[in-house]
């Protein structure tokens, strides 16, 4: 087991919209599983249909204590980073969207019906890895009854989990909706570089190089290397 705590980022503002997402999320598990939320309506809020209702309702809901824990886990650790570097107003609609294209990608390529959060946050994870592809990345791993940590940079350890993913929906996924953590992966990294380009992201001088810096460095090195 692998599972990351912690990342290598500077804050430039405490990430309230996250930890409100993150709220929202416990609080409809606690209602649905207090059955203050009737079955009826938990039914209606899955994605089972092409619904926009649904598209949004759905990542919101989980099937189990375990389910919520590990995705909320990976939303406070790359999703608080995020919301960081992003305007509070947009990082919110940031993560609908994401939500929204990985049940879309979903529905396409599977139509079963869905639960989660973990469609946006791969999308979140697709913009992290845009934002920061070099910084560090905590990591807790246990093995049997042996437990330990280490660092890892972003790009290796997100790309290593993209690729289990694909890798998984393209073998057929089981009971896991691996066609939205993929799509929701690449509407991210899309719209990180999206939000580069527009200097919507609030990035410093002691930041270290984001995608497109990394392929600005990289062409000034073959330019140099031509001459």
């Amino acid at each position: 087991m692998l599972i990351p705590y912690q990342v290598d980022t500077l804050f430039q503002r405490t990430p309230w919209a996250n930890v409100g997402i993150i709220v929202v999320n416990v609080a409809v598990f606690i209602l649905m599983l207090c059955g203050v939320i009737p079955d009826a309506v938990v039914q209606q809020m899955v994605l089972s249909q092409w619904s926009l209702s649904q598209l949004i309702t759905y990542q919101f809901l989980h099937a189990g204590f375990l389910h919520l824990l590990f995705n909320m886990l990976y939303l406070w650790v790359f999703g608080n980073a995020v919301c960081a570097i992003v305007d509070v107003w947009i990082y919110p609609g940031l993560y609908l969207v994401l939500g929204i294209f990985a049940g879309v990608v979903h529905m396409l390529a599977s139509g079963l019906p869905v639960v989660g959060a973990s469609g946006a946050i791969s999308g979140i994870m697709g913009f992290y890895l845009a934002v920061y592809p070099t910084n560090k990345i905590s990591c807790f791993w246990m093995f049997f009854v042996r437990t330990g940590t280490f660092e890892l940079s972003g790009y290796i350890l997100i790309l290593l989990w993209f690729g289990v993913n694909l890798f998984s929906a393209f073998a057929g996924g089981g009971h896991v909706a691996y066609w939205s953590h993929a799509g929701g992966f690449v509407g991210g990294f899309f719209l990180g570089i999206v939000f580069l380009k527009l200097n919507l992201v609030d990035r410093t001088d002691v930041d270290l190089p984001d995608v497109l810096g990394l392929l600005r460095e990289t062409r000034s090195k073959n330019r140099g290397e031509a001459e």
